[in-house]
Parts: C-alpha cells; sequence; structure tokens
C-alpha cells in the first residue's frame, strides 16, 4: 500500500484495535465510524488493522491536516479532513 492516491482509490477501511471499523472517504473529505452497521467478513476491501486512535491514523500515519472530529447526529463519530492532502507512504 505505498504510493497510494487518494484519487484512484477514494475509499479506505480501518479496523482500529481489532473492533472499531472506520471507512474514509477521502474524496469527500470524511471518515465515519461504521462498525455497528458493517460486518468485516463481508467487506469487499480488506481493512487496514490499527493499533490506536483514529486521529492517530490520520493525522500521524496518513499527514492529514486541519481534521475535526465530533459525533454524528446518528451518534456515530465522524472526522473531516478538511485538507485535501494526505500521504500514503508507510
Amino acid at each position: 500500500m505505498t504510493d497510494r492516491n487518494p484519487k484512484a482509490s477514494e475509499l479506505e477501511y480501518v479496523l482500529l484495535n481489532g473492533s472499531e471499523l472506520w471507512e474514509i472517504d477521502y474524496a469527500r473529505g470524511s471518515a465515519i465510524e461504521v462498525s455497528e452497521v458493517m460486518r468485516k467478513d463481508f467487506m469487499k476491501l480488506k481493512p487496514i488493522e490499527y493499533s490506536g486512535s483514529i486521529e492517530d491514523y490520520l493525522i500521524n500515519q496518513r499527514k492529514c491536516k486541519n481534521v475535526h472530529f465530533h459525533n454524528s447526529a446518528f451518534g456515530s463519530a465522524r472526522a473531516h479532513i478538511k485538507t485535501p492532502r494526505c500521504t500514503f507512504d508507510k
């Protein structure tokens, strides 16, 4: 997964600490916790496993800038990525 371009693959799934599943849509600049609505067993894309928080993953691993976190009206955690530049080098 090196040198990945968010335009080529707009969606990424991250499994945090083995239990919390997040869908990251780089084209829309959003991330949402989808553990309650998606099962990783039935996913077409294999999630990236990461030990840590979504904040740590986006800011420190993907070098996303200007990320805002909050809970949605539906109760699930959500993030907005204001700057469309994230790094996909590992």
